[in-house]
């Protein structure tokens, strides 16, 4: 054994042995990491599915209020209100001014039709 000079062949079997044990542990370790995971990843196209409705609802949502913005709020619908009282009580004081112009024409009709039987005589 000085230098240099090997007395033997070398014995890999130890090293056969070592190899073998730590792939079998790596794809062990494979294996049950994918079935760790195989329900993470299920999880991510769930939430990326969700994450695209809430999306959209978030779209929605701003349209629609968006719409109700739009919408008469308390003060405009009282103001309405309101006009819907004057415009009332005008249209009663046309009716008032309008009820002896109808009587006038009653009478003018009743005057024609007696003319149109005198003239007829």
């Amino acid at each position: 054994m000085d230098g240099g000079e090997m007395t033997g062949a070398l014995d890999i079997g130890p090293v056969v042995v070592w190899a073998a044990g730590l792939s079998t542990l790596i794809s062990l370790g494979t294996t049950i990491f994918a079935w760790l995971t195989s329900g993470s990843r299920k999880n991510d196209e769930r939430l990326d599915r969700l994450v695209a409705r809430v999306d959209e609802l978030e779209r929605l949502v701003q349209t629609h209020g968006d719409k109700i913005d739009q919408l008469p709020n308390q003060e405009m619908m009282h103001r309405l209100e309101l006009s819907l009282v004057r415009m009332e009580g005008h249209i009663d004081r046309m009716d008032e001014r309008l009820r002896p112009v109808a009587a006038i024409a009653e009478r003018m009709q009743e005057l024609m039709l007696e003319q149109a039987k005198e003239g007829r005589k």
